[in-house]
């Protein structure tokens, strides 16, 4: 009975010791876009499982996902329902899919420098925002 125990336990602690995957995703992104395929590998790196489809027509993505004008970053994926534009720190995109609010999904507009995949910073200041349901930007986390 202990070996059975021990074997039971050994496996419970072998299963949680694993990574959990955080979540699959789809990102669209330009064929030339080099750090595009830098982001992905990075939430790689952080538990995401990550399918790249090239595009030349990002606009379309962007607007069929609801990420308004002004607000989008060089690739968008997505994921649970969710968009998410740009450079995303895996850590703030985590934090959003655990609380799941009601929006549109998560943008980091442009390409800023110290981005994950723009440089890789950790002490740069990244302006993420929330496209909240009716598509209006708000800072996120909240201030």
């Amino acid at each position: 009975m202990k070996s059975l125990r021990t074997l039971a336990t050994a496996t419970l602690f072998s299963l949680t010791a694993l990574p959990v995957l955080a979540g699959t995703m789809t990102l669209y992104k330009d064929p030339n876009c080099g750090c595009c395929a830098a982001h992905a590998e990075y939430l790689r790196e952080n538990g995401y499982e990550v399918e790249i489809v090239e595009t030349y027509d990002l606009a379309t993505v962007n607007a069929e996902a609801g990420i308004p004008l002004g607000q989008q970053g060089c690739h968008t994926a997505l994921i649970d329902g969710y968009a998410v534009s740009g450079h995303v720190p895996a850590d703030i995109l985590s934090r959003f899919l655990t609380e799941k609010p009601e929006a549109i999904g998560l943008s980091l507009p442009g390409m800023p420098m110290g981005a994950p995949g723009m440089g890789d910073d950790p002490e740069a200041e990244l302006d993420v925002v929330m496209i909240d349901a009716e598509g209006m930007p708000r800072p996120y986390p909240a201030e």
